[in-house]
C-alpha cells in the first residue's frame, strides 16, 4: 500500500513546488495550509496526522522583519508547533521532514558551514528556527532536518522576484556585496525531499545550490540574463538598516547530503537560468 504523505505548509514557495513535484510522482499526499489549516492548532494538528506515514513540513513563519517585533507567533510556529508535531509523530512512528535555515548561524564563519558547526543565530526568526530543530530532536527519533537557503521559486517573495520588480520601476539599484550564500532554487529542494521520502535518512542535514555568490552578484547575473539594462550599484548591508540583523556568510558544505543523493547537486546559476526562462 503507498505511504500517506502529509504536506503542511503547501502554499508557500517550497510547500508549492513539493506538491506539484510529488502529484507528478503520483504520491499519495495531501496537502494543508491557512486559512484552511494552522499548525498552531495542536488539536488539529493531531487530528490531521491520523493515517500519516511521512509528514513534510514547511510551514513556517518566514518574514524576517516582522519576526522582531512579533517574536511569540514566530515561536508558536517556528519552534512550539514543531514541538507538537515531534510529540504526535512519536506516538505514530511517522517519518517528519523539517525544513531548516541558514539563519541558524551567525554568518560569521570564513569557510563553509557544516552541519557538527554550533548554531548561534543573530535575529528572531533565526532563534525561533533553531529552536524548533531542538524541540523536534528531542521529542522524536524519527526524522530528517534540512536547512536550506536564499530560496527562490514560483510561489512567494524572495530575493529574485523582488530583485526583478524593483528593476522595473528603477534605472540604478544598490545591492549588497557583503552577504555570501547560494541562490537554491524550491524545485531543486522538492527534488531532494521527493529523494528524501523514499530513502528516509534520519539527522541533520545541509542544502543548498553549489558555489555562492555576493547578492551583488547574483543580481548582476538575474539582471543580465533577464537582458535588463540597469545599473547595479555595490553597497554595504550597514547602508540598509534592517529590523533583523542578517548573517553575512551562508555558505554550506553540502557533502553529507551529496552522498545520499543519485545525482550531483547543480551550480546556482544553472537552476536560476532556467527559472528566469520561466518569467
Amino acid at each position: 500500500m503507498a505511504e500517506k504523505i502529509i504536506l503542511l505548509g503547501a502554499k508557500g514557495m517550497l510547500g508549492s513546488d513539493v506538491y506539484h513535484l510529488c502529484a507528478e510522482y503520483n504520491l499519495d499526499i495531501t496537502p494543508y495550509d491557512l486559512p484552511d489549516f494552522d499548525i498552531a492548532d495542536k488539536n488539529r494538528l493531531e487530528k490531521t496526522l491520523e493515517d500519516a506515514d511521512v509528514v513534510i513540513n514547511c510551514a513556517a513563519f518566514t518574514d524576517v522583519e516582522k519576526a522582531e517585533s512579533q517574536s511569540e507567533q514566530a515561536f508558536k510556529i517556528n519552534a512550539d508547533s514543531v514541538g507538537n508535531l515531534a510529540q504526535i509523530a512519536r506516538k505514530r512512528n511517522i517519518y517528519v521532514i523539517h525544513i531548516s535555515t541558514d539563519f541558524v548561524f551567525d554568518g560569521k564563519k570564513e569557510t563553509p558551514y557544516f552541519e557538527t558547526d554550533l548554531p548561534n543565530p543573530i535575529n528572531v526568526y533565526g532563534k525561533s528556527k533553531l529552536k524548533g530543530e531542538v524541540l523536534l530532536s528531542e521529542n522524536h527519533n524519527f526524522f530528517v532536518i534540512i536547512r536550506t537557503q536564499w530560496t527562490y521559486g514560483r510561489d512567494g517573495n524572495n530575493f529574485i522576484t523582488k530583485l526583478i520588480s524593483l528593476s522595473r520601476q528603477k534605472s540604478s539599484l544598490k545591492v549588497v556585496d557583503d552577504q555570501f550564500g547560494s541562490p537554491t532554487a524550491t524545485q531543486e529542494v522538492a527534488k531532494v525531499i521527493r529523494e528524501l521520502i523514499a530513502k528516509k535518512p534520519q539527522g541533520l542535514f545541509h542544502y543548498a545550490a553549489t558555489g555562492f555568490a555576493s547578492r551583488y552578484d547574483i543580481a548582476k547575473f538575474v539582471l543580465e540574463k533577464l537582458k535588463m539594462n540597469i545599473e547595479v550599484i555595490p553597497c554595504k548591508s550597514n547602508e540598509f538598516p534592517t529590523a533583523a540583523q542578517r548573517p553575512a556568510s551562508s555558505r554550506f558544505c553540502c557533502d553529507k547530503i551529496q552522498s545520499l543523493l543519485d545525482k550531483p547537486i547543480k551550480v546556482w546559476q544553472k537552476p536560476l537560468e532556467r527559472f528566469l526562462k520561466t518569467l
